[in-house]
């Protein structure tokens, strides 16, 4: 093993040679806060999360699970340790399109201070005030999808060590790999971490603590619950076997329980996440035997995250003769990145009745279409319905549209037209001011795409044609005027007519020209 260690070191051109596994080794490498892990979700879950590693925690496990992520994602935690050790991370991710994610990280661990101590040259030790030992590192991440459900991710870490006057700095390589397997819901994943250049401080130096990670991660019952696995094989130590799981209340309260094997400690540990909106809480709690116990809090703010949009290019169906069906178009932020998709159509007067079910998994078309058919190939009523969309990401969010009005119509369209009073004038019958004023009636029928007003000279001929696409304004005017701008002839009889047409391409005309004499005031 220790060969296959330093050839995989060498070719990563990151050290000249490598330490043996083993319990022996313990002591023999650098860097040691490294193997803390980031967050409270990780660590609640007996830190069994290279197989998962859908959040900023992932990072520290596996950077290549970022890429099931489809929002930006902000988390910072705070743990307390024994003896009042402090760690803090901080971890963000961005994505860069074409489902590459990148992400950051910064990781600080502290100790009290420490007194500091000097032997005099008569063998007495006097008091030369305090110092605070640190760790710090601070990292790059880049991940993104390759092919056949595998994706692939790289960590490029700085690490800073302080003691007293002395400190030293190093460089540090993760790879990682998650592959969406096959089977819905089972996600495997591999890493190699900590491979880099020994950290020199004053006359000794020794490499990071090299760790190669496998696992895997189930989401079961409609992705409720979470089981994982992962096994480890650190450079300076036992194996480890960790396993973890996760179950989902309402998206809002998830209580974790994992559990770590490394013959040393095992212990159980325990946790909880808070979930509102975009915000999320986690903390957890791991018992180190007689050293303590140790508590982690986690915060984390996601942001551009994604959304499930749905509006109507045409909200009106048809289910005469051929029929004409709704068009509606889903909108989503990262189309590439949607796992399974369901539209439902309801019933307007029964809100929780769903009379229509579309589905399907990967990414949607432009249009979705609905012919006005309930699921069993019967035709509508006339009403009003409602559409709502569905999706869910490879992240695991499932997110819902708002709802889109759509209406069932059957009838042709039949319009009316009559004169504005105020355009009447009260000392003559029949007679009528310009400008004329008509208000348009629809009597029946929904969905008017365009329309047009005629008006008709005293010889029938058309004297002027008004028109108009979308729905009927509230009122029409005729200045007076044919289509070349000529004024009509004063106190001649003229009449208006109007067509319309609806969404379906179905015609409806009023049934009897009106009538009246055009007069100047």
């Amino acid at each position: 093993m220790s060969r296959i260690l330093a050839l995989i070191l060498v070719l990563g051109g990151l050290a000249g040679e490598a330490p043996a596994l083993g319990l022996e080794d313990v002591g023999t490498t650098s860097a040691d806060f490294l193997k803390l892990g980031s967050g409270a979700r990780s660590e609640a879950m007996g830190e069994a999360y290279v197989g998962l590693a859908d959040d900023a925690d992932g990072i520290a496990y596996n950077p290549a699970g970022m890429v099931q992520n489809v929002s930006g994602l902000v988390q910072a935690s705070h743990a307390l340790w024994f003896q009042g050790l402090t760690y803090d991370n901080f971890n963000g991710l961005m994505p860069t399109g074409g489902g590459g994610m990148l992400g950051a990280t910064f990781d600080y661990f502290s100790t009290p201070q420490i007194a500091r101590t000097l032997l005099q040259s008569n063998g007495n030790y006097v008091n030369a005030g305090t110092f605070t030992p640190y760790d710090m590192q601070a990292a790059v991440s880049y991940a993104r999808p390759l092919l056949l459900g595998l994706a692939g991710g790289v960590n490029l870490k700085l690490i800073d060590q302080s003691i007293d006057t002395n400190s030293g700095f190093g460089l540090a390589l993760d790879l990682g790999a998650l592959w969406q397997a096959p089977l819905r819901g089972l996600t495997l994943g591999f890493s190699l971490q900590n491979m880099g250049t020994p950290i020199k401080l004053a006359s000794d130096a020794f490499y990071p603590p090299f760790v190669i990670r496998g696992g895997a991660a189930y989401r079961a019952l409609d992705d409720a619950v979470i089981l994982s696995v992962e096994g480890d094989l650190p450079v300076d130590n036992n194996p480890v076997l960790a396993l973890g799981a996760e179950y989902n209340i309402a998206d809002r309260f998830f209580p974790r329980i994992g559990w770590r094997h490394d013959g040393i400690f095992n212990p159980w540990t325990l946790g909880f996440g808070l979930r509102y909106d975009v915000w999320g809480l986690d903390l957890s709690a791991v018992p180190y035997g007689s050293l303590g116990m140790t508590y982690r809090a986690g915060v984390d703010w996601r942001f551009g995250r994604p959304g499930a949009g749905l509006s109507a290019r045409l909200s009106y169906v048809s289910t005469v003769g051929s029929g004409k069906a709704a068009v509606l178009q889903p909108h989503m932020s990262a189309p590439d990145q949607v796992e399974a998709w369901g539209l439902y159509i309801y019933d307007g007067a029964h809100r929780s009745r769903i009379v229509r079910v579309f589905s399907g998994f990967g990414p949607l078309k432009t249009s979705l279409l609905w012919d006005g058919k309930d699921q069993n190939g019967r035709p509508s009523p006339e009403g009003v319905y409602w559409a709502v969309l569905s999706v869910r990401y490879t992240t695991g969010q499932t997110l819902n549209s708002d709802y889109v009005r759509l209406e069932v119509n059957n009838s042709a369209p039949l319009v009316s037209l009559s004169i504005a009073p105020e355009s009447l004038n009260p000392n003559a019958a029949g007679e009528a001011f310009i400008p004329v004023v008509f208000y348009p009636t629809l009597k029946s029928g929904r969905g008017i795409a365009a329309w047009r007003l005629e008006i008709l000279d005293p010889q029938g001929k058309v004297f002027r044609a008004i028109m108009g696409e979308g729905a009927l304004p509230p009122q029409l005017i005729w200045d007076g005027k044919d289509d070349q701008g000529n004024e009509l002839i004063s106190a001649q009889i003229y009449s208006a007519r109007l067509w319309v047409k609806d969404a379906f391409d179905s015609e409806g005309r009023t049934p009897a020209p009106v009538a009246f004499k055009a007069v100047f005031r």
